[in-house]
């Protein structure tokens, strides 16, 4: 089928035309119909696979022109990279419609933000940190919300806005529909739908956990940090390989430590986004990586899933997420839109744990390769590495001496309690009790 056959209005399909989109992907195909009958739905698929779309069209094609301030659709998604690509999107779609949409999240004014909802948007595309923010200043009415769209729910439950998503929802309207979008599914996130959902028809365009067939994975044991850091400065070294790259770490301090290193081997190729970068200086080194000024893109998992970016050649993971479902999020950056990626992730002997975990999720197992001879093996080591007997607490024996010869008793004037100074505890000190006024 193609999106013709949807029904869609012709302004919509014009939008999809200058997008050069015509034919609707797996998820797409499976969802509009029903999204469109007005039922809730629940969507299962892996990232790169059109699920931003798949609401926003029946969405946008049923929303009707309007001069009201309040808000008529509510999406949430848990990242400021999130925020603004899906407002991005919106407007795409949105170029011949008359449609007003706002974007709100933390680390901005608030008072800008309480300006803008004043004067109204038909959609409102939001953090729930900062959107719950905004409802508590009463700026922000939720009675006018016909649909409630919930996007990487998932993530935003593992970052913590479980109560601030709970909140919001008890805020909106019963009367709505729900439509909620996930790589996976787990147990959060099925409580949170058992709870506020009606009879959700759940569609899952790929198994949860299934990696996409069209990235190859590979996994190649590597001593320690500082030598992975000079087998990755190897394989950037080839640069027709390597052209537009994401490597992932497991800490915003590993993220600085790996781009000073490429700093120096590669001048201004590398850029760093993590949770202390502002968010100027993160939508920044975005843009300059989708345009091709930057070669690649160092990042934290707090932010893996806000960067939807095409044609990523490769990604390429410093550690092993602890979590296996990270994993599965950080290769969903390449390989996307049918085209192949590359997914390389080095292992040290401690982390093979963590790859097995992986592999039960994924149900397939990968071989695990031995690092090329050529690569310096580094006998420098990171705080995380060194032997746990250099991070023992010191220890310090207190020796209790008995009372020597120069030990006396204080003197009976000495041993008197100090009352302080006030008048109160003087005259309690000289009578032992208060002193009360006599009566006439």
């Amino acid at each position: 089928m193609e999106f013709k056959d949807y029904k869609l209005n012709k302004q919509l399909q014009n939008a999809l035309a200058e997008m050069n989109i015509t034919t609707p992907t797996p998820i797409q195909e499976k969802t509009l119909p029903v999204i469109l009958a007005g039922k809730d739905v629940v969507g299962i698929a892996q990232t790169g696979t059109g699920k931003t779309l798949a609401f926003l069209l029946p969405v946008i094609r049923d929303l009707k022109y309007s001069e009201q301030k309040t808000p008529r659709v509510l999406i949430l998604v848990p990242t400021r990279e999130l925020v603004v690509q899906v407002c991005e999107e919106i407007e795409k779609l949105t170029q011949y419609i008359s449609v007003r949409t706002l974007g709100v999240y933390g680390g901005t004014n608030i008072n800008t933000q309480k300006q803008l909802i004043h004067e109204g948007c038909d959609i409102l595309v939001a953090t729930p940190g900062r959107l719950f923010d905004l409802a508590m200043t009463g700026i922000l009415r939720f009675k006018t919300i016909q649909k409630l769209i919930i996007d990487e729910c998932d993530e935003m439950l593992d970052l913590g806005f479980r109560p601030q998503l709970k909140s919001i929802i008890e805020l909106l309207p019963a009367k709505r529909q729900n439509l909620l979008f996930s790589a996976t599914l787990v147990e959060e996130v099925e409580d949170l739908i058992n709870a506020y959902f009606r009879n959700p028809e759940k569609i899952e365009a790929a198994s949860s956990g299934t990696p996409l067939e069209n990235i190859d994975q590979q996994f190649v044991s590597v001593k320690n940090f500082y030598t992975k850091i000079n087998y990755l400065k190897m394989l950037l070294a080839d640069k027709e390989t390597y052209k537009k790259i994401l490597i992932f770490t497991a800490n915003k301090r590993l993220a600085d430590l790996v781009s000073d290193e490429l700093e120096t081997e590669f001048p201004e190729e590398f850029g760093t986004i993590h949770s202390n970068k502002s968010q100027n200086y993160r939508l920044r080194m975005v843009q300059e990586f989708k345009t091709g000024d930057l070669r690649g893109i160092v990042a934290t998992d707090l932010v893996s899933r806000g960067l939807d970016i095409d044609k990523v050649t490769h990604v390429i993971n410093m550690d092993v997420p602890e979590v296996p479902e990270n994993y599965m999020h950080r290769i969903g950056r390449t390989g996307r839109a049918e085209a192949n990626g590359h997914a390389l992730t080095l292992v040290t002997e401690k982390e093979e744990v963590f790859k097995h975990h992986i592999e039960g999720l994924m149900k397939m197992e990968v071989p695990l390769d031995p690092m090329p001879e050529e690569v310096t093996v580094s006998s420098e080591l990171i705080l995380e590495e060194e032997p746990a007997a250099l991070h023992q607490p010191l220890k310090v024996k207190i020796v209790k001496h008995e009372a020597g010869p120069a030990f006396h008793e204080k003197k009976e004037k000495n041993k008197k309690e100090n009352w302080g100074n006030s008048k109160k505890n003087k005259k309690l000190a000289k009578y032992k009790k208060p002193k009360k006024k006599r009566r006439n």
